[in-house]
């Protein structure tokens, strides 16, 4: 070999076998990490033999020892939220009922910027478009709330419960009776 092949190829092999020295053939299990805004999940000794779903937000491990229920953070069921958002959503509350609508609006977007996902705030805004009678951006926002609430019944119910109000409020009362029974499903 050259030398200067040999000076290149050198780095290069000695990072290769830095890699696999490092990297970790076994199963790897992240460390619990304590934090005040997220609920606690406790990592098994052992790994499960047979999770079966019994309820939303709730997995029983079945083990040769025992059987232990174990609270599960699924994406849309969670009602554990970022505390910035949690103020946020209380702010734009109170800034609703006291008719800042504008200040609400406010809040609400800053919160869809943290928590773009979360229902909701769409279905406070939606709410708000509603006080305005701005009824087809009320129902979009509502729809769009829908999206996000996907496997959370309770919020479904409140989404196509404000749905119907907003179509009743526009005059569209067959619309509204078919939101309403939409509703009753969750």
């Amino acid at each position: 070999m050259t030398k200067k092949f040999r000076n290149t190829l050198a780095p290069v092999f000695a990072a290769l076998v830095l890699v696999g020295c490092v990297s970790n053939t076994g199963t790897y299990r992240p460390p619990v990490v304590e934090r005040s805004d997220q609920p606690q999940v406790v990592q098994p000794a052992e790994p499960a033999t047979r999770p079966v779903d019994v309820s939303p937000g709730i997995v029983v491990e079945s083990r040769s020892e025992n059987t232990v229920a174990v609270p599960v953070a699924t994406p849309m069921t969670t009602r554990t939220k970022n505390p910035a958002v949690i103020a946020l959503l209380q702010t734009a509350n109170k800034q609703k009922s006291s008719g800042q609508m504008n200040a609400a609006e406010s809040s609400l977007e800053r919160a869809q910027r943290i928590a773009p996902r979360d229902p909701d705030i769409y279905y406070q805004l939606a709410d708000i478009r509603r006080l305005e009678g701005q009824w087809v951006q009320a129902e979009q926002l509502a729809l769009k709330g829908t999206n996000m609430a996907i496997g959370d019944a309770i919020m479904l119910r409140r989404i196509w419960l404000l749905i119907a109000d907003i179509r009743e409020q526009s005059g569209n009362q067959a619309s509204a009776r078919k939101a309403r029974q939409h509703a009753m499903q969750y």
